[in-house]
């Protein structure tokens, strides 16, 4: 991968943009950016939405954003947590447009195929029960649990990518997973 770009300043986990550099709107630094962050914002995005086409064009649509907006970047800013709010924003409003009246959910048999030994009908069904109760919690919740336990987000990221407070952002995943708990329990 090699040495960290001069535009950036590479911490474990974020990216800032230099106060210098913070108003460049160079399409290297921004191709270095997609580089780093995309793998990861579009794994959020499949979790967020339940289906990998729609992923697809939500983190196509975050980064077309985001690139028209890097120009605008405070100098010191979190990108990653720039990133997951653009990013959280665009899966909302596919969401929103979306108007499914059943729930959507991943197709197990698909997961099976890829997997190399093949899933019990119990541990599918667990899977399906899980994907439910993931899929029944409101939007914040379920947007912070997605960026706490699969994509190791702090709460402070998550409280930029959500727009509210670290506190707030904890009690989003408090209660996504107590909901959980309460729905698998049954």
């Amino acid at each position: 991968m090699g040495a960290a770009p001069a535009d950036f300043t590479f911490r474990p986990g974020r990216c800032y943009i230099r106060q210098s550099d913070a108003m460049i709107h160079s399409p290297t630094t921004f191709d270095q950016l997609v580089e780093r962050h995309r793998p990861e914002l579009l794994a959020y995005l499949v979790r967020l939405l339940d289906d990998a086409q729609d992923a697809e064009d939500a983190c196509q649509d975050a980064l077309l954003h985001a690139y028209r907006a890097f120009h605008r970047l405070k100098p010191g800013s979190n990108v990653r947590a720039w990133l997951y709010k653009i990013a959280t924003n665009t899966a909302l409003n596919a969401l929103k447009r979306r108007r499914r009246s059943a729930t959507h959910l991943a197709d197990v048999e698909d997961m099976d195929r890829l997997s190399a030994t093949p899933v019990s009908f119990e541990r599918r069904d667990q899977m399906q029960a899980v994907a439910h109760a993931v899929e029944a919690l409101p939007r914040k919740q379920r947007a912070a649990l997605m960026m706490r336990q699969f994509q190791n987000l702090g709460y402070a990221e998550i409280a930029a990518a959500l727009g509210g407070s670290e506190e707030s952002a904890r009690a989003n995943v408090y209660q996504a997973i107590r909901k959980l708990r309460e729905v698998l329990k049954e």
